[in-house]
């Protein structure tokens, strides 16, 4: 059975090099829910970034058909807003922080569907002396991405080949907080 996802884009903004944006999908029928349990994910990651930066939650948004991508309607009710950082105004590099890895049980085209979020910029007094995350920093994150993970709202939505489908909904069932740097590099020059 085909099922529509509601499509709920969270903007980062206020510092240089954003906005950016990380896409959540949870079922039609969940959008709000997840809109308050994504609000309580961003709530709890605010002091790891610094003074500045925003994440703008909608009150509403697109619903997709799973299977074929297409638009087909909105969602709305929830509770947005806007979650400021509270990390202070402290050194950071700009494109480097850490990667939350989403884990399904789905299998499409010989491959586990893996959903991954960038938590960028993270605060430089968040780093070890050798380079990587700092443990407490690194447990603190993946208690709350478990309990993001418990509501069971949270989907990872595997596209359909171009112009076909095919595409799926997988519930994220898992997630890892690897204590390893990421990266992101823009495309805009």
């Amino acid at each position: 059975m085909v099922a529509n996802l509601a499509k709920i884009p969270v903007v980062w903004d206020g510092l240089p090099g954003l906005p950016g944006l990380s896409v959540h999908y949870c079922l039609q029928a969940d959008a709000v829910s997840a809109v308050a349990a994504l609000t309580a994910w961003y709530n709890s990651l605010k002091g790891n970034h610094p003074t500045g930066l925003t994440w703008q939650i909608p009150s509403s948004g697109d619903v997709i058909n799973e299977d074929s991508g297409n638009l087909v309607g909105t969602w709305s009710g929830a509770t947005g807003g806007t979650i400021a950082a509270n990390g202070g105004p402290g050194i950071y590099a700009a494109g480097s922080g850490m990667r939350v890895r989403l884990l399904t049980t789905g299998i499409a085209a010989h491959r586990r569907i893996i959903g991954s979020q960038y938590l960028v910029p993270l605060l430089g007094s968040l780093y070890d002396t050798n380079g990587t995350i700092a443990n407490g920093t690194v447990g603190t994150v993946q208690t709350s991405l478990n309990t993001l993970v418990g509501t069971g709202l949270m989907k990872i939505w595997h596209r359909p080949p171009a112009g076909g489908t095919g595409g799926f909904g997988y519930t994220i069932t898992a997630g890892q907080v690897p204590d390893k740097v990421s990266t992101l590099r823009s495309r805009r020059t």
